[in-house]
């Protein structure tokens, strides 16, 4: 809301039916919206076509009430475990399992197991540390597979050493309310399931009849245009863009999404004027991965970097995409006071 303050802009909050791309129309739950330019900015959701069947044990991480249900969940496990007098199901309530071995799930676990060691079990004195267990599974033969192999080897390391078990060529193949069985041979005892392998774009996009990637976002040109449609874009995680000199397909991840904007508003800009639109340029230089409050790990040009100043270097540069100075200063505070402190472990009341 605060993004509206004296800017020239109306703000329609509605949930997108279906996008006509022939008519030029929009359809929402509150009536059918008409547009001269159209840009597809609708997000994704988490992937769960390869979910073996459903389980009151699964959670998904996309949204910030998703945060919040497993920040309780966790704490509630405890709660329950601190109470327990078998061993064998105290194991299972401190037994959390993060299934995706990308980006969100590499920094999910790290965070998770700094969440335990760092606030939590210090508060419960039935517990035995070593019976809590943070795993994580991926099904290639490393991490954040696609990327940087030396990065994700050091992220790796450093998992490790903090104390999380990271399970390689391993999927999960059937789930129960109380364990998981994986490779079709191990069993799992756990009552918490964390679901991050991959994401696919809003529905709406998908069912676009246009010509789209395997997970559902369209293609669009250098100038991040479908090319069958003059005046709609797509960006971010709705958008597939290839660099037309490499090849390299652009990695759903958010600070190549919020830099396409400007891309977008200045090619607007030029079909308004009939001057010459301008290309989108995809720089991977840089990669870097949050692996906990203290620590993270980079790549940079062929170097590789990690520990507490690479943490600092990641924090400044997603306060350099934030909106506004009040949004940079709050969450540059919170950011401090949980590398100072430990963090806030309050159970808050919500539905799932």
């Amino acid at each position: 809301r605060r993004l509206r303050e004296n800017r020239r802009f109306d703000f329609h909050k509605a949930r997108v039916l279906k996008t006509d791309l022939t008519r030029r129309q929009v359809h929402t739950d509150s009536g059918c919206i008409d547009y001269d330019f159209l840009v597809l900015a609708l997000g994704s959701t988490t992937n769960i076509s390869s979910l073996p069947n459903k389980s009151d044990n699964v959670f998904t991480l996309k949204n910030l009430l998703d945060g919040v249900v497993i920040r309780n969940h966790i704490i509630q496990m405890f709660e329950v475990a601190d109470g327990e007098c078998d061993p064998k199901r105290q194991k299972q309530l401190l037994t959390f399992v993060v299934v995706g071995a990308g980006y969100t799930g590499v920094q999910l676990v790290a965070e998770i197991r700094n969440f335990i060691d760092r606030s939590l079990i210090k508060g419960y004195r039935n517990i035995n540390p070593a019976m809590v267990r943070v795993m994580l599974i991926g099904d290639r033969d490393y991490i954040l597979s696609g990327r940087d192999r030396t990065l994700a080897d050091i992220s790796a390391r450093m998992l490790r050493k903090q104390g999380v078990d990271i399970r390689l060529n391993t999927r999960v193949t059937r789930l129960w309310d109380h364990g998981m069985e994986l490779n079709h041979m191990e069993m799992e005892s756990t009552e918490t399931v964390i679901w991050a392998a991959g994401i696919v774009a809003n529905s709406v996009v998908s069912g676009l009849p246009v010509e789209k990637d395997e997970i559902g976002r369209v293609r669009v040109d250098e100038y991040l245009r479908l090319p069958a449609y003059p005046g709609v874009y797509a960006l971010g995680d709705n958008a597939h863009f290839e660099d037309p000199e490499t090849g390299a397909v652009l990695p759903p991840r958010a600070h190549y999404a919020v830099r396409q904007p400007k891309i977008v508003v200045a090619n607007i800009l030029s079909d308004l004027k009939g001057t010459p639109p301008k290309r989108y340029h995809y720089q991977d230089a840089a990669e870097l991965v949050a692996l906990g409050p203290r620590n993270a790990a980079m790549s940079l040009y062929g170097l590789h970097f990690s520990g507490l100043m690479v943490r600092v270097i990641w924090l400044a540069g997603y306060l350099s995409i934030m909106m506004g100075p009040y949004n940079r200063t709050r969450v540059a505070i919170d950011w401090l006071l949980a590398l100072i402190f430990q963090r806030d472990s309050t159970l808050l009341t919500v539905k799932r």
